[in-house]
């Protein structure tokens, strides 16, 4: 696996990227119905205290995907629960999401434009 910047390996050995206070970082988790799904970890650091959130319920389109496609995803939907979307993420990362709302957006676009990570 190669990785272009922004993108770093995290303290679990997972690709991700820093947005913030939070580290947010990817790995494939299994298969469903021929999509794959991906797990997510958001580590948030608040008042010299971690806090993770964690999710299994962000699935490829037909056919597959690759990591940089589920961090595009993941960001895409990020983006939606800054403007208010509700049920996508635990209420307590809406703070933070709010706060980083044009940084979550421009790295999104970064992932749809640009391949982060080769596999």
């Amino acid at each position: 696996m190669r990785l272009k910047q922004p993108v770093f390996i995290t303290s679990r050995l997972l690709p991700g990227i820093k947005i913030g206070n939070a580290t947010i970082q990817i790995e494939y988790s299994g298969f469903d119905n021929g999509r794959i799904v991906y797990r997510h970890i958001i580590d948030l650091m608040e008042d010299g205290k971690e806090t993770t959130f964690e999710g299994t319920d962000l699935k490829s389109g037909r056919g597959g995907g690759n990591l940089n496609n589920g961090f595009s995803s993941l960001l895409s939907f990020l983006g939606a629960f800054t403007e208010g979307e509700t049920g996508l993420f635990p209420q307590g990362l809406r703070e933070w999401a709010e706060q980083n709302a044009d940084e979550i957006t421009m790295m999104g676009m970064e992932f749809e434009e640009t391949i982060l990570i080769e596999e």
